[in-house]
């Protein structure tokens, strides 16, 4: 009875100095879910590989805080890890922005996205050209090598018809309400707006992935 009373008090002495070692080695995560990002639940597809953690952005072009936060994903991007795949969303509620994010399609179908991108955004707002009609937008690609005519059937195409429907349904299943924002791995959604801490979105982009890291 003696030597079966030491062996326990000896496990539970053994198990509580242990306990401290696993709290330290746990994530002391910084941020918290519903005052700095929502989960999603269930949680969502992406249109990322399965071994990519996606971070996807929804923007308009026509939004003022998407373009001062697209400087800040620019230079996040140079620093994340290849486990990551950023990719660039056009929101769509009504007309207008609808305009903006077939012209997103369009050039990504033709493969100039990456090259106007920036350019859209400056455009639009340092320069006063709304690009909202299809003429004003065939004239503003011209600066790109892109010719009217590709440009307009690009625009036409079923291919961006169905990217558009594709949007509106992710944009519903993320319940996305305002721009910018970012969702990560179809988990996590972080939102700006007007008054955000745009390096702050990041960090907390950073430590969702870090959080979607761990677990897998």
């Amino acid at each position: 009875m003696k030597t079966r009373f030491h062996f326990l008090a000896l496990t539970a002495i053994l198990a509580a100095s242990a306990m401290p070692v696993h709290a330290q080695d746990a994530p002391q995560w910084k941020f918290t879910e519903g005052v700095h990002y929502e989960r999603l639940i269930p949680v969502q597809g992406t249109s990322s590989p399965p071994d990519k953690i996606e971070v996807a952005e929804f923007l308009w072009y026509g939004c003022l805080f998407c373009y001062r936060m697209d400087t800040y994903i620019d230079e996040w991007r140079k620093g994340i890890p290849d486990e990551v795949n950023f990719v660039h969303m056009p929101a769509v509620w009504d007309a207008t922005m609808e305009t903006h994010a077939r012209m997103f399609l369009a050039l990504q179908a033709l493969e100039q996205l990456d090259a106007a991108h920036r350019d859209i955004f400056r455009a639009i707002h340092t320069e006063q050209q709304l690009l909202l009609t299809l003429r004003e937008q065939e004239r503003f690609v011209e600066r790109f090598g892109v010719s009217a005519q590709d440009y307009r059937e690009a625009y036409r195409s079923f291919g961006v018809e169905s990217s558009l429907r594709r949007i509106k349904d992710l944009m519903r299943r993320y319940r996305i309400l305002a721009v910018p924002t970012l969702v990560v791995n179809g988990k996590y959604v972080v939102t700006g707006g007007q008054n955000s801490n745009m390096p702050e979105m990041l960090e907390i982009v950073d430590e969702l992935v870090q959080r979607e890291s761990t677990e897998r």
